[in-house]
């Protein structure tokens, strides 16, 4: 999760480094201000499948629709 943390703080949370960190034993995940977009969110549950809560607010280059 702290590897999670710095890549969110400094502009690298992205697709590919979401997928790649995501771990079975998450249940919050906050990727606000990422550059995650439905990619790498529609892949996130099959990953986790714990995760109870997401937070998406404020991305700056979120590529996320409903």
């Amino acid at each position: 999760m702290a590897i999670l943390s710095i890549s969110r703080r400094r502009k690298l949370l992205d697709d590919y480094s979401i997928i790649a960190l995501a771990d079975t034993s998450w249940e919050l995940l906050d990727i606000s201000g990422s550059a995650v977009s439905n990619v790498g969110l529609e892949r996130v549950p099959g990953i986790c499948p714990n995760l109870k809560a997401l937070d998406i607010r404020f991305g700056t280059g979120n590529q996320i629709s409903e």
